[in-house]
């Protein structure tokens, strides 16, 4: 296989992921279409078809002169030492069976309606994103330095997941959803540093049950500058996960393991191969569909992680309903922010009748409890001091708490 300099090609991190492809048993690959995202020289996209023998595979990587070696390396393994094709058992060759396109992850398969059966990646987690990485003209005659760093998207995807370096999976994601097909799967490389709950809830809250093929440890590189992770974490409550060396389970913070390398020690972090498949497949795909013209916020704001899965279909039946609506309708279904307007006329009534309160339903508020209440209360009127029943200030801002204490009730 040839390489070259101004491609991005973590050794350790790829092999762990083509391990991790081959815990994945699929008996009717011969049918599937496939995409591998950031194929680099395009190893993992030509073994994939020697081992499976898709319909095709697709490698992408936005490196031009990655695609360049990419068909390179298929042409010198389609080809035998007399230059002739080689044939398997149905009579095609790899060169019936693979191609590489330059594409900023999926782009190449949206602009071209490719629907797809499996997509997989190796993708480049950024520890530090740089907004101008990529902000500069890309050209074939570029420097190999600016196209390695392209590969590596050192640029700000615009999502959460930003923050832990998983914004570039997040898009290809979020991308995949829209052309994997409904009984499609996707299988990512993800190193855990982030910690392995950050990890799962890229993929749960955007629709998408998953399991584990594959976990290993592998070495932090020892250049490697881990002091955003030690920010974040002095600003949130969040650890990143981190070993000293590749022996022991118990985790470390970024801010220890800081240290530690420093001192001369070496640390490591889990790399885990993931694959994931849509929870309900035709309403997630009819969701997005409908959101993706005029409600981008609506649809990065979105989770759709279920802790009940007997519930899940009632609720996604609920949110295609209600996204259909509003894109027909273009207004709020939902009642006025006070609650049910039928509602607090009885409210109303009751106490007139009962209590002698002279009330309408414009002196009555809805809430779940008495807990959010005053919660909204309180940031409603801002008071200068507020006596709570103890038992009711469990899920207020810890910061508004005092430590005195009036008569058993705590004090705002």
């Amino acid at each position: 296989m040839m390489e070259i300099p101004s491609i991005f090609t973590p050794v350790d991190w790829s092999f762990a992921f083509y391990e991790g492809l081959n815990q994945h048993q699929d008996s009717t690959s011969r049918d599937k279409t496939y995409a591998e995202l950031g194929c680099g020289n395009g190893w993992i996209s030509i073994a994939l078809a020697e081992k499976l023998s898709p319909l095709k595979v697709y490698g992408l990587d936005i490196n031009p002169r990655a695609i360049k070696i990419a068909w390179i390396n298929l042409y010198l393994n389609a080809l035998d030492d007399n230059g002739l094709p080689v044939y398997d058992r149905e009579g095609k060759t790899l060169l019936d069976r693979v191609e590489f396109h330059e594409s900023d992850l999926l782009s190449y398969c949206i602009d071209n309606k490719i629907e797809l059966d499996c997509i997989v990646g190796c993708i480049p987690q950024i520890l530090n994103p740089n907004p101008e990485a990529i902000s500069k003209i890309m050209t074939e005659n570029s420097s190999e330095k600016f196209l390695y760093s392209l590969s590596n998207y050192c640029a700000l995807q615009g999502f959460f997941e930003d923050q832990f370096g998983l914004g570039l999976i997040a898009r290809a994601v979020e991308e995949g959803r829209a052309v994997i097909k409904p009984m499609g799967i996707m299988i990512f490389n993800i190193g855990g540093r982030p910690g392995q709950g950050v990890c799962e809830r890229l993929f749960l809250r955007r629709g998408f049950h998953i399991s584990k093929l594959w976990q290993t440890k592998i070495m932090q590189a020892a250049d490697t500058d881990i002091s955003a992770l030690v920010e974040i974490e002095q600003n949130s409550p969040h650890p990143f996960e981190f070993f000293m060396d590749l022996v022991g389970d118990q985790s470390v913070s970024a801010r220890t393991a800081q240290a530690y390398m420093k001192s001369g020690g070496r640390v490591s972090h889990a790399l885990s191969v993931y694959s994931c498949q849509l929870h309900k497949p035709i309403q997630v795909k009819k969701l997005f569909e409908i959101l993706k013209d005029g409600f981008n916020e609506i649809s990065s704001s979105l989770d759709l992680s279920f802790d009940n899965d007997s519930v899940a279909a009632e609720k996604m039946a609920f949110l295609v309903y209600l996204a259909s609506f509003l894109k027909e309708n273009k207004s709020n279904p939902c009642e006025p922010p006070f609650g049910c307007l039928n509602f607090r006329n009885l409210v109303a009534e009751f106490m007139k009748s009962y209590y002698n309160i002279p009330s309408t339903s414009d002196n009555v508020a809805v809430f779940p409890s008495r807990a959010v209440a005053i919660e909204i209360s309180l940031r409603l009127f801002s008071p200068a001091l507020a006596i709570v029943d103890e038992h009711l200030t469990r899920h207020l801002p810890k910061q508004w708490l005092t430590s005195s204490a009036i008569e058993g009730k705590s004090r705002l």
